[in-house]
């Protein structure tokens, strides 16, 4: 049997595959749609009838149970391809819809608390989480397999913070000096990258996960690759960048909170003709899907728009600005 020390409360579903067909390589948090306590959770996954379980759930005291073995594939996704390879985690809410379906500040910690246990215990998940907004990522989401609001507006904005957090403390608790390791998985933000430890000249620019090649420092930069399978390996460098973008990207420090410079970009009233170059540029961007693009007509023809797009982080931020002074679409930024 296989579960966290941090459950305190365990009650295992019939609903589930035993074994599980894949090592476990990922987590997928839910929510439930709902404020239900550990015995009333469980009592509900209980049931054959309802055909749905989770690995563990979270209540919104932050308490966590354990309703499914992660020996076992648990029936959460609508998707036997990521339930056999993720710990499914449902996460009670303390808000309804008019909420954006909330979820508790104890409920968050405790889902990261889990997170970093469940990836420090599998070797599927031992570069940290990646969250790329679809599911390229070991850090997926309910929608990416079938339409459903799971989870949820509140949850599911938070995960690219829930990543950086995780990542932070699997490497030692944010602290600056922690030196990085070969593979730590990079979430890079518009990062500057560089041919050669040398170069003045910036090669480009990069928005994405790369993982960390080797752990040297050479004139305040290291080498990133795109796989984890190349780290290390002659030949297989994608380009060095800055030890303090590496350092950021990993977590280390100024993680992907308003530290960060995470902003939403509202704007009041736009023609839907002069929005439609933003929409094309938030697109090009990959803010759309994951959903940091949101607009609604504010008029009977629907003809004017309102637009919010974040939270994003201040590259994003600068690129959706500038097209906005150009096209001469007033907006106001949020933090």
């Amino acid at each position: 049997m296989s579960i966290s020390a941090l459950a305190t409360y365990t009650q295992l579903s019939p609903n589930c595959n035993k074994p599980r067909k894949n090592p476990i390589s990922r987590i997928t948090p839910h929510h439930m749609a709902g404020s239900l306590s550990l015995p009333q959770f469980g009592a509900l996954v209980a049931k054959p009838s309802r055909q749905m379980s989770a690995n563990y759930a979270i209540a919104k005291d932050g308490s966590i149970g354990a309703f499914c073995d992660e020996d076992n594939r648990s029936w959460c996704s609508s998707s036997p391809y990521n339930d056999h390879r993720a710990i499914t985690i449902e996460v009670a809410n303390d808000g309804g819809a008019s909420t954006n379906w909330h979820v508790s500040d104890a409920a968050l910690e405790s889902l990261v608390k889990l997170c970093v246990d469940i990836c420090k215990r599998n070797p599927g998940l031992k570069n940290g989480l990646t969250y790329t907004g679809d599911a390229r990522g070991n850090l997926t989401k309910h929608s990416y397999f079938t339409a459903t609001a799971c989870p949820g507006n509140y949850l599911g904005e938070k995960f690219a913070w829930l990543a950086g957090e995780v990542n932070k403390r699997l490497l030692g608790t944010g602290q600056e000096d922690v030196e990085l390791r070969a593979g730590t998985a990079l979430h890079l933000e518009r990062a500057n990258l560089y041919v050669a430890s040398t170069s003045l000249t910036i090669a480009g620019v990069r928005t994405g996960t790369f993982y960390l090649w080797g752990k040297e420092v050479v004139n305040g930069r290291v080498r990133i690759t795109n796989t984890t399978s190349n780290v290390g390996k002659a030949g297989r460098v994608t380009c060095w960048i800055s030890y303090d973008d590496a350092k950021a990207a990993a977590g280390i420090k100024d993680q992907l909170d308003d530290s960060r410079g995470l902003s939403t970009i509202v704007i009041d009233a736009v023609g839907t003709v002069t929005a439609m170059p933003l929409y094309e540029l938030c697109k090009q961007l990959d803010l759309v899907n994951p959903g940091y693009y949101r607009s609604k007509f504010i008029d009977t023809a629907n003809t004017v728009q309102y637009i919010e797009i974040g939270r994003i982080s201040s590259g994003d931020a600068q690129v959706v600005k500038r097209l906005c002074d150009k096209a001469g679409i007033e907006y106001k930024v949020a933090a």
